[in-house]
């Protein structure tokens, strides 16, 4: 509460370590992308915030083959896929309710003297009709 700084809701001690990103979904739980530096692995959850309960999960497999140290982001799309943004690895995939492997991307530039990928800090999937079709060009007001 903004007015009394009293917190009146708070989740998380116990169940994610380093957590960001959170977005709430049309059914009103929320996405949460997981760093998991404690447990040497990443994951995306999606939190039903009345009952403080993991309701659906995403980690790799094996689970320290998804990890982000640092960065990362998570979005659910209208299809109920979620795409995810693996920032330190430099790849962002899409996953459907299975944990399946739909579509990835990575990034192509990497850094020479690590010799990693670039990082990505994060990637949203925004609607054709935002954006228009290829070669046209769209004037905002």
């Amino acid at each position: 509460d903004r007015n009394t700084w009293v917190v009146l809701w708070e989740w998380g001690p116990g169940f994610v370590s380093k957590q960001h990103h959170p977005t709430q979904l049309a059914n009103g739980n929320l996405l949460i992308f997981d760093n998991g530096v404690e447990h040497g692995r990443s994951r995306v959850i999606e939190l039903d915030p009345g009952q403080k309960k993991i309701v659906w999960e995403y980690m790799g497999d094996p689970p320290e083959s998804f990890f982000s140290l640092t960065r990362g982001a998570a979005q659910r799309l209208p299809n109920g896929n979620t795409l995810i943004t693996e920032s330190d690895k430099g790849r962002v995939f899409e996953i459907d309710r299975d944990g399946r492997v739909v579509w990835e991307f990575f990034n192509p530039q990497t850094r020479a003297i690590e010799k990693q990928r670039a990082a990505i800090y994060r990637m949203l999937r925004i609607r054709q009709d935002a954006v228009g079709t290829p070669g046209e060009a769209r004037m905002r007001p």
